[in-house]
């Protein structure tokens, strides 16, 4: 998972398609503009690993996990009880 320069919307990759419907301008336009995409995951380890140089199996299973739910298409979300 990716932000966005732009609109830092979370992204699989950032495409073509997302900055002309978006944004408007090409995604050439984007980078040299705004910057590559920042990799969401990368900013969560570079925070974890000065604390914890080890990632456990546990946090492995869950960040698998949580990014199972994200990329689901039929995820429910609680309301208010």
């Amino acid at each position: 998972m990716i932000k966005c320069p732009v609109c830092s919307e979370l992204l699989e990759q950032l495409t073509t398609v997302h900055c002309q419907k978006v944004h408007g301008v090409t995604k050439q336009h984007v980078i040299e503009q705004y910057g590559k995409p920042t990799p969401l995951f990368m900013e969560f380890a570079a925070k974890f690993a000065e604390s914890t140089p080890v990632i456990r199996q546990r946090d492995f299973a869950n960040s698998q996990l949580l990014t199972d739910r994200i990329r689901s298409r039929n995820r429910k979300f609680h309301s208010d009880r």
